[in-house]
């Protein structure tokens, strides 16, 4: 199990990952593996992309695309802040509101890893990009 930040998100639907990145996602869809994405990673996506700061030509069909994806996909799973992740995320030295979030997802899921390119939340836990 793994946990997706935003940029893995907007880097996945764009097919702009880098490999090792990639080779999760692959993993996930052939279903060896499952990638968890936080309410918060989905909610910074279609802010950036309604602020146009992701260059796509259709914003609102971009972020249809992502939650369509999120709907019907079997191994992308939307997943809410447990009491284990606030008590995680009480915990976390994580500085930024969204990254610390996410890595508090990461710990109270056990996730392998958390696919970022995050300096901050990879010297907090283990990440692939």
């Amino acid at each position: 199990m793994y946990i997706a930040d935003t940029i893995a998100l907007a880097r996945y639907l764009e097919d702009n990952l880098p490999k090792k990145a990639d080779e999760v996602f692959e993993n996930a869809e052939t279903g060896t593996a499952t990638i968890l994405v936080p309410d918060i990673a989905i909610a910074e996506f279609i802010y950036i992309t309604l602020k146009g700061r992701l260059k796509v030509q259709d914003p609102k069909a971009t972020i249809r695309e992502l939650l369509e994806d999120l709907q019907s996909s079997r191994f992308l799973q939307p997943i809410g802040a447990s009491s284990a992740t606030w008590h995680a995320f009480i915990a976390s030295k994580v500085p930024e509101l969204h990254d610390r979030l996410i890595h508090s997802t990461a710990v109270a899921n056990e996730a392998n890893a958390i696919i970022t390119n995050d300096t901050e939340i990879a010297s907090a836990y283990k990440t692939v990009w």
